[in-house]
């Protein structure tokens, strides 16, 4: 009994040294628990990696951040191919070859470029256009587009001047040339009218600064540059490299002649008021005509009485937009172009390749160098010779003129008709068996620069 009693003693004391122990395990276990936690919580703070994957939904950014800007997703326009342009000439200088084409897609269609990226402001491209314009002619510049040469004769192409009027001319004394302008209409001997004519009075009644001064009011003043001569190619024409070059041109060009007329003293145009002599003496107005246009036109075809060779090379055309003026009427060679002669050439050139021809075209072609015979006739007087330009001949009437498809349907152009090549001309003509021999010589000289320039097949 004893010995049970003991035994049972024994137990309690036995009990709570078991779970001490225990109890110490448990805090161990934590105590490491914490400490695995604690480092892999620092782990996982200091890992973008693990953070991002944990939580996709924050941003965080790299560890070299790089910032870009903002990139306007635009379609590049076509480069053309590039021209050969001679050096110094304006295409090279101004760098057409550089610039976008001149039509461009905006808002889903074609539409003028205006992105000439500056070229007008370059000093080499001043200089350029300065040298270029100082030598054109202003009739050039406005009858030498391609229909214009099919419709209009241009005299002032087709006669070769020593003194030709220049830009340079036009442009040199404007106020000058007004006062000369004043002092002409001042003085009575000045003042030509119906069929009279005084080319010895050239020099003391200004005739050039007459011819200058008009010429200033229509450029400047007459509700600005209305450009017969510019070549227009639509964007449905396709226009070739060139093409698209030579329009870009154009509009420097007519950037130089603007920027020449917003030089000019707003005084010098041409008014009433400044001039009422002048006003008083133009005739009446047609429709679509004006009192200065008419004034204008005063001052060139009395430019073409008084001796200017120029003005008495001017040819107007009753429509609006047209230079003024019809010198012709009054000039050194008034007698050479009434007879009519002159008409045959005009139509067996240009016209030929636009509309059918009413006359046989043989005879056509008899009627043209008969005028060129006649044309080519020493005078008794030198005043009364002409030199005229035979390559602008040959040109007109060998090569075909196109034009452009938008130009055709606008005007309603006929198809081309196709006719004999100059070799094929030349021969029937020689068939002919003429006899006078202007004519032959005539023909010779045609066949001879026909074959220069490569157009005679």
């Amino acid at each position: 009994m004893q010995g049970r009693k003991e035994e049972e003693m024994s137990h309690p004391t036995h009990t709570p040294r078991w779970w001490w122990g225990a109890g110490i395990g448990l805090v161990l276990i934590v105590v490491v628990v914490i400490c695995v936690l604690l480092v892999v919580h620092n782990q996982t703070s200091t890992n973008p990696t693990t953070l991002e994957t944990s939580k996709p939904s924050m941003v965080v950014p790299s560890v070299r951040p790089t910032t870009e800007p903002a990139v306007t997703v635009v379609d590049t326009p076509p480069q053309l191919p590039r021209l050969d342009f001679p050096v110094g000439s304006v295409e090279e200088a101004c760098g057409l070859n550089e610039l976008p084409p001149y039509w461009v897609a905006a808002d889903g269609i074609l539409k003028r470029n205006t992105d000439h990226t500056n070229a007008l402001e370059s000093e080499e491209c001043q200089i350029a256009l300065e040298t270029h314009m100082s030598t054109v002619n202003p009739y050039h510049f406005f009858w030498s587009a391609p229909e214009d040469t099919a419709m209009v004769f241009h005299l002032t192409k087709f006669v070769v001047l020593k003194d030709p009027l220049t830009f340079g001319r036009v442009f040199a004394d404007p106020t000058g040339d007004s006062a000369r302008v004043q002092d002409a209409l001042s003085r009575a001997e000045c003042l030509l009218l119906g069929d009279e004519t005084d080319w010895e009075l050239k020099e003391t009644c200004h005739a050039e600064a007459l011819l200058n001064y008009a010429l200033i009011n229509y450029l400047c003043f007459g509700g600005g540059i209305n450009r017969r001569s510019e070549a227009y190619y639509a964007p449905g024409d396709n226009p070739t490299p060139e093409q698209d070059r030579l329009m870009w041109k154009q509009d420097f060009e007519d950037a130089w002649v603007s920027a020449q007329c917003e030089d000019l003293d707003p005084e010098l145009q041409l008014t009433s008021q400044q001039h009422p002599t002048l006003f008083e003496l133009v005739g009446p107005i047609q429709e679509w005509d004006s009192e200065e246009r008419k004034a204008a036109a005063f001052l060139v075809e009395l430019a073409a009485r008084l001796g200017d060779a120029t003005a008495g090379l001017t040819q107007s055309i009753s429509w609006p937009g047209f230079p003024p003026g019809d010198g012709y009427k009054y000039g050194r060679f008034l007698k050479l172009f009434p007879s009519g002669e002159w008409g045959s050439l005009r139509e067996v050139g240009a016209m030929m390749r636009m509309y059918r021809p009413s006359d046989d075209p043989t005879e056509l072609f008899l009627k043209a160098f008969r005028f060129l015979a006649l044309m080519d006739a020493r005078r008794p007087d030198p005043r009364d010779e002409m030199q005229f330009d035979w390559e602008w001949v040959v040109q007109h009437i060998c090569v075909p003129v196109e034009l452009p498809p938008s130009t055709t349907e606008a005007r309603g152009v006929d198809e081309p008709t196709e006719i004999q090549s100059c070799k094929e001309i030349v021969h029937e003509l020689r068939q002919r068996d003429i006899k006078f021999q202007p004519v032959l010589n005539a023909l010779d000289k045609f066949e001879q620069v026909a074959i220069e320039l490569g157009v005679y097949e």
